[in-house]
């Protein structure tokens, strides 16, 4: 992240975190609870966001190079990203035979070649068909037309997007609406290395990712953990089309008044703490030596959620032993956390929200950012 952007960060904290305020919005915004527990809404944005939509799905730092993979499920769809020497490639996770998938589920690694494990059809890294498995037995197949399908994919500062849906494409400068330039990390993943993934189970993913776009819950929700250094109900927001910039402060922001601001590394000392809300579903926090992502997404069913965790260090920390010892204590701090206390939280709403106590829940204007991500939802929808 640029200095000056930094800056101009840690001059708005400071002032709200002296004000004791946070950026409001002008009104009140109240969101019926079928918005949770409705199949019929959950159904629509599965098919019409999900589906139609680029979703970040992770790090490029999770094929740092070629010869490397990536496969996932996202809402049950299998996709495999790899990394060729024509640039990155995504394909449904298929064989064109029989349907079984083609690359190990769920992993990365380093692979030119995937064979099914059911007949054993293979395929190169770039979706085509190189074999067929007992040939003359089986009969003529136009290899053609029997490669990988292909999907969508794109990375920008770091993060890797897909559409999930074949056919359906995406002008990646146009999406990012400069969300990506203000991020800064225009190196990709010769930035940084990958220290792991986790991952995490969760109640709708709106509440999710609600929990994600407002500080007002620190001090209660996470009074024993971060609400110990972070200020609460402290935040400043940002908008670059869909996506959303939330950053927060800790404590120790005051210090920066002591300081004239060319001497303000806020990014550096940890007194800010940016996050993007890649739309729909996709928190990117970074740091000055470390990023991760938050992959959230739909689970089976409209009460639940999967939120993938992957983590990555600077390559110019990654030799040191004891910051690598640390990033991966890290992870697990940020899994143990979101999963003790903010999904836990999750799972809590979502049982309130099932016994009808109520028909809808009233945002405070101080709880802007969920204003700002309905309101980016409710326009997706619309333009699926």
């Amino acid at each position: 992240m640029d200095r000056n952007i930094q800056n101009e960060l840690a001059r708005r904290l400071l002032a709200h975190a002296n004000a004791a305020t946070t950026d409001i919005a002008d009104r009140q915004m109240h969101m019926p609870t079928t918005e949770y527990l409705d199949r019929g809404t959950w159904e629509e944005e599965v098919a019409a966001v999900f589906k139609r939509k680029p979703i970040a799905v992770g790090l490029s730092c999770e094929v740092p190079e070629i010869g490397s993979f990536l496969s996932l499920t996202i809402v049950d769809t299998p996709i495999l990203i790899t990394r060729t020497d024509e640039g990155l490639k995504a394909f449904l996770n298929v064989c064109r035979h029989r349907g079984a998938m083609v690359a190990p589920e769920d992993c990365n690694g380093r692979r030119t070649r995937f064979s099914c494990p059911y007949h054993g059809w293979t395929y190169d890294n770039k979706g085509r068909l190189l074999a067929v498995a007992d040939a003359r037995t089986f009969g003529p197949v136009d290899a053609a037309t029997h490669g990988l399908t292909e999907i969508a994919v794109a990375e920008r500062s770091g993060v890797l997007f897909v559409v999930l849906t074949p056919g359906v494409g995406f002008d990646a400068e146009t999406w990012m609406a400069g969300v990506d330039r203000h991020m800064g990390l225009d190196d990709r993943r010769d930035d940084y290395e990958l220290v792991g993934s986790r991952t995490v189970k969760a109640a709708n993913w709106k509440l999710v990712v609600e929990g994600h776009l407002e500080s007002y819950h620190f001090a209660q929700l996470h009074r024993e953990s971060v609400g110990q250094f972070m200020v609460n109900n402290c935040t400043v927001f940002d908008r670059f089309g869909p996506h959303i910039l939330i950053a927060f402060c800790q404590k120790t922001i005051d210090q920066l008044k002591n300081l004239p601001e060319d001497q303000w590394e806020p990014l550096r000392d940890e007194m800010i703490n940016p996050q993007y809300l890649m739309f729909p579903s996709t928190m990117v926090t970074i740091w000055e030596s470390a990023i991760i992502a938050q992959v959230i997404q739909p689970g089976a069913e409209p009460g639940t959620s999967i939120s993938r965790l992957v983590y990555g260090i600077r390559k110019s920390q990654s030799d040191d032993p004891e910051q690598r010892a640390r990033s991966a204590a890290m992870l697990d701090m940020v899994a143990n956390l979101v999963q003790d206390e903010d999904y836990w939280a999750s799972f809590q709403i979502q049982r309130g929200l099932q016994t009808g106590a109520q028909d809808e829940i009233v945002f405070g204007q101080n709880e802007i950012g969920l204003m700002m991500f309905h309101e980016s939802l409710q326009n997706q929808r619309k333009t699926a």
